[in-house]
């Protein structure tokens, strides 16, 4: 007589469905603790160059001195420093009049004295935060770096209406929301007399302008863009920035570009209109201070 063993297949669906139940537990677990790392601020960011992932960290942070002037062979006319923080997915513009008196001379004689070095050390010295970068454009340069981005709508308070009688030309800007090219934005930046008393007013121009630029055109964009925006200031404007300092923050600075809405504000540094030039207040200077103070590599 042969006897046929009953089939214990049931026990394997049991088994497998039971293991199926595990795996999904243990992945909705650590799915969740992986979003709620997102949520409390503790980002990963993948790392295409070298395949791992890395935190927002102090250690991105940065300060970059920013001038324009007409030509290589004319001082600036606008002074602005740059910080970007990644521990908090900012970018805080400060501009500065030329006639700002920064560590004892104006910013403009200053850099007749010793150049972008010379700025970058003053402005260190009265903040108590080392400045070490700076990227220098001219009219050619920085129209054609406004143009690689793209256009910029502004929101124009009052009409402008500015005579250069040297040059036998009128500037003529209209009030309300415009759209502003890349020679369009440096004619407005640089325009001598806004026609307000306003002694700040142009540093207000710069800031409102620049920030405005920053935010409209460099939200959501690709590492491709980033790469090329990076390329043209190391190799067609003057600045002692190397790619070794842009590749080791790149990640970092798509992350906040891509995952913070509108991260670029400013602060004017304010103070009084002397003899000597326009001093900015001790008040102030801490107030920068705490706004550019970085922790870097």
């Amino acid at each position: 007589m042969t006897t046929k063993r009953r089939s214990n297949w049931y026990i394997y669906v049991i088994t497998l469905v039971v293991t199926g139940v595990i795996v999904a537990v243990v992945s909705s677990i650590l799915l969740e603790s992986f979003y709620s790392s997102q949520r409390a601020g503790n980002t990963s960011v993948p790392d295409d160059n070298r395949g791992t992932a890395f935190l927002t960290s102090p250690t991105y942070n940065f300060t970059v001195l920013l001038t324009l002037s007409e030509d290589s062979d004319s001082a600036p006319t606008e002074y602005m420093t740059l910080t970007y923080r990644s521990d908090e997915g900012s970018v805080i513009l400060m501009p500065y009049l030329a006639s700002s008196v920064v560590s004892g001379k104006t910013l403009r004689d200053t850099y007749f004295a010793s150049g972008e070095d010379g700025i970058m050390q003053a402005i260190s010295a009265a903040s108590g935060v080392e400045i070490k970068k700076y990227v220098s454009f001219t009219k050619s340069t920085v129209t054609e770096f406004f143009n690689m981005a793209g256009n910029t709508t502004l929101s124009i308070p009052s009409d402008i209406k500015y005579e250069d009688k040297e040059a036998d030309t009128v500037t003529v800007i209209q009030k309300g929301t415009r759209s502003f090219t890349g020679s369009q934005l440096y004619s407005y930046i640089t325009l001598p007399d806004y026609g307000m008393s306003d002694i700040q007013y142009p540093c207000k121009v710069d800031a409102t302008s620049i920030s405005a630029f920053i935010n409209q055109n460099f939200t959501k964009m690709s590492e491709g863009s980033l790469n090329n925006y990076a390329e043209f200031i190391i190799n067609f404007t003057k600045t002692n920035i190397e790619q070794e300092d842009y590749e080791v923050r790149k990640q970092a600075i798509l992350y906040t570009f891509n995952n913070v809405n509108g991260p670029c504000d400013f602060y004017i540094p304010y103070g009084e209109k002397t003899d000597a030039g326009y001093v900015i207040a001790q008040e102030s200077w801490k107030v920068v201070k705490d706004k550019i103070s970085v922790e870097e590599e």
